[in-house]
């Protein structure tokens, strides 16, 4: 499918099936009532905690529809899932694990060339010398960096970039590999599968590098607007949380995951 195509299926998708989106909805909402509610003044420790327990729930089971929405997209099935609470609370958790695992590799990348570089040793220095001239009396900015080393600050200045550059760079890659990970994990109901990091670049070959790379940035630039319209809905006294929470959010999710789902459907 090329990008007009995905990007119009994936925005009529939602409402394609006004029950089960109706259901989503009212997941999305049981979902952000420990937020929704405290706001309203509604505080109580007691219900802090069930409403708690329930996001925590409800989350990974709308983590796990919206996988299946991913599923059904590389499968070119035009129809809503079907709920099934507990298979789809179970997906949901591999899922996140899935994520976590995404997450930590490039971390750890980045902890230890920041590490490695002297980032975290120049910034001890610099933080113990500034109390030390604070101590001493310095009582503003320009002499307590006048009693830091430059050699101490070029130090963290270049170990600061060389971190940067290389987690951004991380961060851009694991993305995209994040995403295909995801999916091969919807296709194949395998948390090893969404590891396989060979096959993982295989599918990114065969979709085309640039073309996910372009549709991404298209999808989240949508999603961005769409939230846009929704921080605008939240505005409106008293309902306007529950109107852009029970239709907005639910929709930019769906559209989303519709979106990434026949984006690897050539995979």
């Amino acid at each position: 499918m090329n990008l007009r195509e995905i990007i119009t299926d994936a925005i009529k998708y939602p409402i394609s099936d006004t029950r089960k989106f109706l259901i989503y909805c009212a997941l999305i909402i049981l979902m952000s009532l420990s937020i929704i509610l405290p706001s309203y003044g509604l505080k109580n420790d007691t219900l802090s905690i069930i409403l708690s327990v329930v996001t925590l729930i409800v989350a990974f089971t709308v983590l796990g529809y919206s996988v299946e929405v991913v599923k059904g997209g590389t499968e070119g099935n035009d129809a809503l899932p079907d709920f099934d609470y507990v298979k789809q609370f179970v997906i949901g958790i591999k899922a996140m694990i899935l994520e976590i695992i995404y997450f930590i590799i490039p971390a750890v990348i980045v902890i230890i060339v920041a590490s490695a570089t002297g980032l975290f040793t120049s910034f001890t220095k610099i933080v113990y010398t500034s109390m030390d001239a604070i101590g001493n009396g310095a009582d503003n900015l320009t002499t307590i960096m006048a009693a830091i080393p430059q050699s101490t600050i070029n130090t963290f200045n270049n170990a600061l970039t060389i971190t940067l550059i290389i987690g951004i760079i991380l961060f851009i890659i694991f993305s995209l590999m994040s995403f295909t990970a995801l999916v091969r994990f919807a296709k194949y109901g395998s948390g090893t599968e969404g590891l396989r990091f060979r096959e993982i670049l295989k599918d990114m070959s065969n979709v085309g590098f640039l073309k996910i790379i372009v549709t991404l940035i298209v999808i989240y630039i949508i999603a961005l607007a769409l939230a846009v319209v929704i921080g605008l809905i939240g505005l409106i006294p008293y309902i306007g949380v529950f109107i852009g929470i029970f239709v907005g959010v639910p929709f930019m999710l769906l559209f989303l995951y519709r979106a990434i789902g026949l984006l690897y459907a050539d995979a």
